[in-house]
């Protein structure tokens, strides 16, 4: 029985969600619960890393994703995964060159 996530569409909704959860994980271990989701990233703007960290929540959870379905054989997925790390590439070169 095929699964029902080995869609493209599925995989790139996959690769779009996980590193806003993956951002916000490494609030959650930062924070010791004194720190605003505002504030802290009022303080990420603020350093100037807002495109290290998006760079580093993508590229860590994509690669991990798109490896965990090349595994499972949801080929389909793992596209959609690569599409969406391609979509923040574009995203944080633009950032970047802004």
């Amino acid at each position: 029985m095929k699964s029902l996530i080995n869609n493209s569409y599925i995989g790139a909704l996959i690769g779009v969600i996980v590193p806003i959860i993956t951002i916000y994980i490494a609030y959650w271990l930062k924070s010791t619960g004194e720190v605003s989701i505002s504030q802290f990233v009022d303080g990420v703007q603020y350093l100037e890393i807002y495109v290290k960290m998006i760079t580093v929540s993508v590229y860590f959870s994509n690669v991990v994703c798109f490896f965990l379905f090349i595994k499972l054989d949801w080929l389909k997925a793992a596209r959609g995964v690569l599409l969406a790390t391609i979509i923040y590439t574009f995203t944080i070169l633009i950032m970047v060159g802004a």
